[in-house]
């Protein structure tokens, strides 16, 4: 529900209180709640678990309301804390509360602008009115698209209930908002080139729910023989570390339960961890764990991987791009990702009764691979960078005329010369990237 409440709960390690000295019980209040000590659990938390806890003021206004309160001990360079009530959806992000179906991007097209659609999601209103990756349209309730109005005519039609397109075609299509939910595994597919058979997967969210399907994928992969896969992750925005970790492990060679997937680093009070496939794969969001010896038969053991990333490639999809490289041979096509290097832990007050009713999203550790390697604040860049908005009209999902998808191929031939760098084109606004800003990685308490 409104992608979990933005959760991707990858519970990595173990935590059992939130108090710095375990042995003293806290102290309860009791009487009326005021607005004091809820601000002083928000400053409590944030002092033990925030990455940035040597940054809080020495003296805070504990009369602020908790919203206000809260972007008062915000680290100057943080843009992903969050805090919010989890029965008052008027306190999420907005990009929460509504979904349309579709993602867009608007770019210059002459003197004006246009949007063009780059997904759509199976069974949604949109798609059943037949809008189509691909499509373009010039207006937004009857305003034309330019330039200069693209951010706020974009963001201003995201935040209605519904909304009317006026397609390059001449149609106008209407678009509610609509509660969707995703299949992330959009397209699954093997080829042959020059003899190799290659594998593409289209996978746009880490959701443990998916674990089963993914791994059926997977099976067949392996079934098939496959010799090179081209993973589609360039709308990703993230989800649960324990479905990357396992999507890690189907894919790289010569690695154990016991090898190591990842690194957190924290504060001086919570210290780093190493996180192990095994423990990584013990702790999905939901369902039951997942056993490393279970993955033998959908493991591939692949000495190299194209992946295709773009701005909205986030979080735990950063994540596995990362994690990827220490094992196999990652050769990254399209643009730059996002750049959310860090994960945040989930803080509410489980008391009974309860006192505090926000929960808040600080961000907590750094993210490493197994080399050591992090700190991708920029984003993770591209071995050959393509923009797809430079070729249109947009090819539909896993076509070999995709310029990330023709690139991949054309190195698996031999032929890797054959396609070249493309132009970067200006893009205006980006539906895909409020979610990405606002998806957070997950660690536990």
């Amino acid at each position: 529900m409104y992608r979990q409440v933005i959760i991707a709960l990858a519970i990595l390690l173990y935590f059992t209180a939130c108090h710095k000295d375990k042995d003293v019980a806290p102290i309860t209040p009791t009487g009326p709640v005021t607005q004091s000590e809820i601000n002083n659990w928000i400053l409590d938390s944030m002092k033990y678990f925030y990455i940035w806890n040597e940054t809080l003021p020495a003296k805070a206004d504990t009369s602020l309301s908790a919203p206000n309160f809260f972007t008062t001990l915000k680290y100057k360079d943080d843009k992903f804390s969050l805090l919010y009530k989890i029965n008052d959806y008027f306190t999420y992000p907005k990009y929460m509360l509504y979904q349309f179906g579709i993602d867009f991007t608007i770019i210059a097209s002459g003197d004006s602008a246009l949007g063009i659609i780059k997904l759509v999601i199976p069974g949604s209103v949109a798609d059943v009115k037949g809008i189509k990756r691909g499509d373009a349209f010039s207006a937004v309730d009857g305003t034309p698209v330019t330039t200069t109005n693209a951010t706020t005519l974009s963001e201003s039609m995201l935040a209605k209930s519904s909304f009317t397109l006026t397609m390059q075609s001449g149609s106008a299509i209407t678009i509610p908002a609509q509660g969707l939910s995703e299949n992330p595994i959009y397209l699954q597919d093997t080829f042959l080139v020059q003899n190799k058979v290659v594998a593409y997967l289209f996978y746009n969210y880490f959701n443990d729910s998916y674990n089963n399907a993914l791994q059926q994928v997977f099976q067949s992969f392996k079934s098939a023989g496959v010799s090179d896969l081209i993973l589609d992750l360039r709308y990703n925005p993230g989800g649960s570390v324990a479905a990357a970790a396992m999507l890690n492990a189907m894919i790289v060679p010569n690695i154990s339960a016991s090898t190591l997937f990842a690194k957190y680093k924290g504060n001086s009070h919570l210290g780093s961890y190493n996180i192990t496939y095994e423990s990584a794969l013990a702790v999905p969001e939901s369902g039951s764990a997942i056993n490393f010896s279970s993955l033998s038969d959908k493991r591939l053991g692949l000495s190299r991987i194209f992946v295709l990333t773009g701005p909205g490639t986030t979080s735990a999809a950063e994540l596995t791009l990362n994690t990827l490289k220490p094992y196999t041979q990652v050769i990254q096509i399209g643009e730059t990702t996002y750049g959310k290097d860090k994960g945040a832990v989930i803080i509410s007050d489980n008391r009974s009764p309860q006192r505090v009713p926000w929960t808040i999203m600080p961000l907590t550790y750094r993210l490493y691979n197994a080399k050591d390697v992090g700190e991708y604040t920029s984003g993770i860049a591209p071995d050959y960078t393509i923009d797809e908005m430079a070729t249109q009209p947009l090819s539909p999902l896993g076509d070999h005329r995709d310029p990330l998808i023709a690139k991949a191929i054309a190195i698996i031939s031999g032929n890797g010369r054959l396609v070249n760098s493309s132009p970067v084109i200006k893009h205006y606004f980006d539906t895909r990237l409020k979610p990405a800003s606002m998806e957070i990685l997950i660690c536990p308490r």
